[in-house]
């Protein structure tokens, strides 16, 4: 980068905090599991709100490309710099503040949920939207990627919780969406907007949070079960019979096996997989989920009766969606949601494509809502192999789209899943939302500095 231009970064976010060297640069070149990586020219760690609309000023006039960065667990590229230039490290920028008496908790776009959640304990309160990565990932990384979990049976993904966003847009301008209010009707609904955008419309610097006071006795319940049919048709009747479950969880044999494996124990190595239940309504409430399991025929369910294996059997779902990524060299990230109805074809398809590619697939997710997690694993350096898991993943979103669902719920598209992305919106007749989507994006952003290579937004797909 020209050193009169770094010289005016450094003036804008200070002294130690822009960095050029090749070492300090290094840790900003991917995300998680995604496997795309590129080096970014510099990156500026933020620790200061107004640091962010300096800096942007700066890269608006000489039109350089900008990624917002939190805790980078994103597995689609959505965080790689692959026109290089700045990344901005919003990781420092974490102050979190609890307004129990609005309901609602105030939190820099650095805050990890881990972090906000641990603040909110103090008071009994707590931020449901819970991600696997909730202890790296941030506020606003969860913002732009409107991140799920487990809890999303119950209470919904982010977007569901946000009440108003402060922002800096491309130009440096700053703005804010939504009211920290409980019921807003003032416009149009841009918080929404925001959720989801992978970070291409504008940077997220100050997030106001719903919070729910945190439930008084959790009983989990694990029943595992001989055949795919039986597992996804007890997930099917939980949610037919009115039953709202804290979380409704799914972990297929695979996961199962690889959690014994990895942490010496002895569950049911079920080939139906396990299903897995929270529920915080009372001993009436639990009977019927029980009800619903042994009907189902579940041959084993588990009541845990201490905080070991409590912790333990939920283990198991967390371990079934890294296994890959601990059992082989390469990993690859599967993210598809169906209609409730249409689970028990998309876990037997997924095991049908298992069968015919000869790939390791362990296939867990939040069954309460349709999304599915079928993680492939394969050795990149073995050609034949890793053909045939990325076939897999390919076959996988196309029998997601199919079945009448999406080829993500909760991880985005990013960089690597831009063509799938555009095949989905063209087997629907929805092509016009890319459209939209490239017009809204030149509103908020007309020099495509922002992100730009997230969402097929900058291709040629027609």
């Amino acid at each position: 980068m020209d050193k009169r231009i770094l010289s005016e970064f450094i003036d804008a976010a200070g002294d130690g905090n822009v960095l050029y060297d090749e070492k300090n640069l290094f840790p900003y070149k991917r995300g998680s599991i995604d496997g795309m990586e590129e080096m970014p020219e510099t990156v500026i760690k933020i620790f200061h709100e107004k640091s962010i609309s300096k800096v942007m000023k700066i890269a608006h006039k000489y039109r350089i490309p900008v990624i917002a960065r939190g805790g980078g667990s994103s597995p689609t590229g959505a965080v790689v710099p692959a026109r290089k230039g700045i990344v901005l490290d919003m990781r420092p920028l974490n102050e979190i503040k609890v307004n129990i008496d609005d309901g609602y908790v105030e939190a820099n776009a650095g805050a990890t949920l881990e972090e906000v959640n641990r603040e909110l304990k103090k008071y009994g309160f707590f931020f449901p939207p819970d991600p696997s990565s909730v202890s790296i990932s941030t506020v606003g990384g969860a913002i732009n990627e409107n991140s799920g979990g487990m809890r999303c049976a119950r209470y919904g993904v982010v977007k569901d919780w946000v009440l108003k966003i402060d922002v800096v847009l491309p130009s440096g301008d700053e703005t804010s969406f939504g009211e920290s209010i409980y019921k807003n009707r003032g416009g149009f609904n841009f918080v929404d907007l925001i959720c989801g955008s992978e970070g291409t419309l504008c940077i997220v610097k100050k997030a106001y949070l719903k919070i729910m006071p945190f439930p008084e006795k959790i009983t989990r319940i694990a029943g595992f079960f001989n055949t795919i049919e039986e597992s996804a048709n007890a997930i099917f009747s939980i949610r037919k019979n009115g039953l709202n479950p804290l979380i409704l969880e799914y972990a297929d044999y695979y996961g199962i096996k690889a959690a014994n494996e990895i942490k010496k124990w002895n569950y049911p190595e079920a080939h139906g997989g396990m299903v897995l239940v929270d529920t915080d309504y009372g001993e009436n409430y639990l009977n019927k989920i029980l009800k619903v399991l042994e009907e189902n025929n579940a041959f084993k369910i588990y009541i845990p009766q201490n905080e070991e294996e409590y912790n333990n059997i939920f283990e198991i779902r967390r371990i079934a969606f890294a296994a890959p990524g601990i059992l082989y060299s390469g990993f690859i990230d599967g993210d598809i949601v169906v209609p409730l109805s249409k689970l028990r074809d998309a876990i037997e398809g997924i095991n049908q494509i298992r069968m015919k590619n000869n790939v390791y697939i362990a296939t867990c997710g939040h069954a309460g809502d349709g999304n599915l997690h079928p993680q492939v694993g394969g050795n990149p350096n073995n050609a034949s192999e890793w053909e045939n898991a990325k076939k897999s993943v390919r076959e996988i979103n196309d029998l997601a789209v199919r079945l009448g669902g999406s080829i993500s719920g909760e991880h985005g598209i990013g960089k690597i899943k831009e063509e799938e992305f555009v095949g989905q919106l063209k087997y629907k007749n929805q092509i016009k939302t890319l459209e939209f989507m490239k017009s809204v994006k030149k509103l908020f952003d007309p020099e495509n500095i922002l992100n730009p290579d997230n969402f097929a937004l900058g291709g040629n797909y027609d």
